[in-house]
């Protein structure tokens, strides 16, 4: 849906531009972002700063205009580098952290600072499995079992009577107490597999229900993927306006900061079943786009959005989040006003099926904002 934008000051009172903001215009006005925006592939993470041996003059310049925007809002610079999710000014290795995953094909390769830890936890615990939402209806069962790379990723199963039996793909011989069976595929080649069963529990569950395939939900893993991106997001457009204001405060502490410090450094299944107690509070903050209007390609690279509106300011911002081909939006609460706030606070415990939004762009330090509000419709979670 098009929308023609109309640009706003900061005496607009069609929408709210909250105070965690840029001063939208007028002198002084302070440019976010442009001169500090640009598109850097890095297939691997790396360590940034002045004693590392990977310097890059890009990151280093991020880094500093970070530091300048954290002086202009906080008062004073800070020493190595202000988290916005940990909120913790520490000496610790830092990275090039993209706003979305960038093992999605085709992702967005806008990036900013992080801390090299946070991004490592939840890259690999979180976004790792979120891009297996790209292989969807890409592959047949025999070309997952055969492939390391996509047996890693899709996990296929193979079960007797509903009981998982482990299996793996023998190079030479196969131990007396396992199995091995042949996959046969048209006119593909024979490929062997070893069952971890003795030929006597093969003979025995000839009569059993076998299964072999392979399921993924990605939904725990997606939630907290895309409620990442939006707020890395904001805080690429906004700095610490938005970082440190309420809505910041609330993505980045309260949403992922807290769920970091208290699993940093556990295993994987531990991380998991913790997630899943912590995050599903957020499922009304994120759904899948069935069809997005042309004109977007992800908030990271358009700048576009939604502004929540139907209160007397605006109560959210809407992002939008491309993996791949497939785009998912994402509420981040504006928390300057009373109403605002209890109308997020209602919209987190039992999210309406449409709600006003109006289309916005953030450009330098301006907002342009519709005109016209619209309906945006927001499907029921399914998340059990």
């Amino acid at each position: 849906m098009e929308m023609e934008l109309t640009r706003c000051s900061s005496q607009t009172r069609d929408v709210c531009v909250p105070r965690s903001a840029p001063r939208l215009a007028g002198g002084g006005a302070r440019r976010l972002g442009n001169e500090f925006l640009f598109s850097a592939p890095q297939p691997k993470r790396g360590p940034l700063g002045r004693d590392n041996s990977y310097v890059n003059k890009k990151a280093i310049a991020k880094l500093e205009a970070l530091r300048s925007d954290f002086q202009s809002v906080a008062g004073r610079p800070f020493d190595h580098f202000y988290c916005p999710i940990l909120f913790r000014d520490e000496k610790t290795p830092l990275c090039r952290g993209h706003l979305v995953t960038s093992a999605f094909t085709g992702a967005d390769r806008s990036w900013t600072i992080q801390r090299a830890d946070v991004d490592a936890f939840f890259g690999s615990f979180f976004e790792s499995e979120f891009v297996a939402i790209q292989e969807r209806g890409k592959h047949d069962l025999l070309d997952v079992i055969k492939s390391p790379e996509l047996s890693r990723l899709l996990r296929p199963k193979i079960l007797v009577d509903g009981k998982e039996v482990e299996h793996y793909f023998p190079e030479g011989p196969v131990p007396s107490n396992h199995s091995e069976v042949s996959l046969h595929d048209r006119d593909r080649p024979t490929t062997r597999l070893a069952l971890k069963l003795q030929t006597s529990e093969i003979v025995e569950s000839l009569q059993a229900r076998w299964q072999i395939g392979f399921t993924k939900d990605v939904r725990l893993s997606a939630l907290v993927s895309l409620l990442r991106s939006a707020h890395l997001t904001l805080f690429e457009l906004l700095g610490y306006q938005y970082a440190l204001s309420g809505s910041g405060h609330f993505m980045g502490n309260e949403v992922l900061g807290k769920f970091f410090m208290n699993n940093v450094g556990k295993d994987k299944p531990t991380v998991l079943a913790a997630a899943k107690e912590h995050f599903p509070e957020f499922v009304n903050l994120v759904r899948p786009v069935l069809k997005s209007p042309p004109n977007l390609t992800g908030t990271s690279t358009d700048r576009l959005m939604y502004l929540c509106t139907g209160t007397p300011h605006a109560w959210a911002f809407l992002l939008f989040v491309r993996a791949g081909g497939s785009m998912h939006a994402v509420i981040v609460p504006i928390l300057e006003e009373p109403e605002g706030a209890a109308r997020f606070a209602a919209f987190l415990k039992e999210a309406p099926p449409r709600f006003e939004v109006k289309l916005a762009r953030f450009k330098g330090d301006q907002w342009e904002v519709a005109r016209d509000a619209a309906m945006f419709t927001w499907p029921a979670a399914n998340f059990n």
